[in-house]
Parts: structure tokens; C-alpha cells; sequence
């Protein structure tokens, strides 16, 4: 099963390169268009929802991922979907310079350092008070994605980055929790596996209006930083996420490369 849970987290940094590309797309078709009439006109969009397409596979290979590989690697593994976007638009025709091609060696060598001392293991069970303390935090996203949609100008796109982040910290956490549960037909009452699904929707439409409204660079660069460091701890917390005896430094310095490189190429979501 492990390889199994390998080959996912490559399938979700795959999908979700692509389908950041294809869903930015659709957002900027319909960028005239705001408020609620925007969301609809958003989700219209042929490109949107060809996005919306490659983002359930990665979905789906996320959770299938964080079944048995720590939180702090899986959700690196998915931010570095970015440099897939990266690579997709070199061979479109755009011109990577020193500095694109410096991020994604920098990318690549955090992410190898983070799978050298990664402990993969089965997530600890969750308390059922944290299970739907879980589940509670979705109000949070929603709470701060209503006040970014409230407001105009930079504050909106950064609200709502923000809110993106936090929604999809929420779908980082449930899948790995719901690895340390048994599939059954009592899954599908399970508050973990709600909490995926709402975190999931938040974060979607918020991640789509900050595209429309905001620079993609900053949009995808908040957003990724928030859904990989917070569930990385969270993991770490509650599930019992760990490193390799001695490899907490290897770890660290390999987190910090991942994250700077995500960040570099965050501009390449467009």
C-alpha cells in the first residue's frame, strides 16, 4: 500500500498543476463579472471546469496519499504541483529565465529531502471531540472568506487567498485522518469525511473569486503557504506524523527549500 500511497501523491501534484492552469483560465474569462453572478460565471467556464475535472483526481489521490505518508510530505508533494504549471508553460512556449529553472532545482531538492526522512506510517486515531472539532473549523474559512467577498481592492484578494488556504488546510487534515479509519458503509456519516467535502467546496470557490480578483502570483503563494504549513503541524500534533530518528534537521531544511521554491514559481498558475 505504500506504493500505492507514492504513485497518489504524484497523481495529486499532477492533477492539481494541471488543473490550477485550466481554472485560472476560466476565472479570467469571466473577470468582469462580480459578486454572486461572478461565482456562477466563473463556474461556467469550460476551462474551469476541465480544472475542476484534473482537481477531483487530485483530489482523490490526496486523501489516498495521506493514508499512509505524513501530512508535512504530502501537502509539499501537492503544493509542488506548481512547478508542474511551471514546466507546462515552458513547453507552451514561455521562457523559463535563471531564476525559474533555480526554484524548481530548489523545489526538487526539498521535496527529495523531505521523502528520505519521512516516516510513513498509518495516522494515529483521532478523538471523536477532535473529529468534529475538525469539522467546527470549516466555519473559520467560511467566516473569512464571507469578509473578503464583503470587501474590494487588495484586501478582497488577500481575505479570500487566506480563507482558500485555510479550506484547503481543512482537506489536508481530514484525509489524513480518515487513513487511520476503516472504509466502511459508516464512513459516509463520518464528520471527517464531511469536513473533506466542506473544506474542499470553501476552498475551491474561494481559491476561483482570489484568481479573478487578485494577481495569481500572491493569490496561489498565500494560499499554498497556509495549506502546507498548518496542516504539516497539525499532522505532526494529532495524527503522529514523524520524521526518521535524527533526520529532523534533513526534514526542516528540506520543508523550507520546498516551500521557498512553491513560492518562487507561484507566478506560473496563470
Amino acid at each position: 500500500m505504500l506504493v500505492v500511497s507514492w504513485v497518489a501523491a504524484v497523481v495529486c501534484c499532477l492533477g492539481y498543476g494541471i488543473g490550477s492552469v485550466l481554472q485560472s483560465v476560466g476565472a479570467k474569462r469571466a473577470a468582469t463579472v462580480t459578486g454572486v453572478s461572478g461565482i456562477a460565471a466563473i463556474v461556467t467556464q469550460l476551462p474551469y471546469l476541465l480544472g475542476l475535472g484534473a482537481d477531483g483526481v487530485a483530489f482523490v489521490a490526496n486523501v489516498v496519499a495521506a493514508r499512509e505518508l505524513p501530512l508535512f510530505l504530502v501537502q509539499s508533494v501537492m503544493a509542488a504541483s506548481i512547478g508542474v504549471t511551471a514546466i507546462i508553460a515552458a513547453l507552451r512556449g514561455a521562457r523559463l529565465g535563471k531564476r525559474d529553472w533555480t526554484a524548481l532545482g530548489t523545489l526538487g531538492a526539498g521535496l527529495v529531502l523531505l521523502a528520505l526522512s519521512a516516516s510513513a506510517d498509518t495516522p494515529v486515531a483521532a478523538d471523536l471531540g477532535v473529529e468534529w472539532a475538525i469539522l467546527a473549523s470549516c466555519a473559520l474559512p467560511s467566516l473569512v472568506g464571507a469578509a473578503g467577498l464583503r470587501r474590494t481592492g487588495r484586501r478582497s484578494w488577500i481575505v479570500l487567498a487566506i480563507a482558500a488556504g485555510l479550506g484547503f488546510s481543512v482537506v489536508g487534515v481530514a484525509s489524513r485522518g480518515l487513513g487511520a479509519l476503516p472504509v466502511t458503509p459508516q464512513l459516509l456519516a463520518h464528520p471527517l469525511l464531511w469536513s473533506l467535502i466542506a473544506g474542499g467546496v470553501l476552498a475551491m470557490v474561494f481559491f476561483a473569486i482570489a484568481l479573478q480578483r487578485g494577481p495569481v502570483t500572491a493569490v496561489t503563494g498565500i494560499s499554498f503557504v497556509i495549506e502546507v504549513v498548518l496542516p504539516s503541524i497539525t499532522g505532526l500534533l494529532l495524527f503522529g506524523d514523524r520524521v526518521g530518528p535524527g533526520l529532523g534537521p534533513l526534514a526542516g531544511l528540506g520543508f523550507a527549500l520546498a516551500t521557498a521554491g512553491t513560492i518562487a514559481l507561484a507566478r506560473f498558475a496563470q
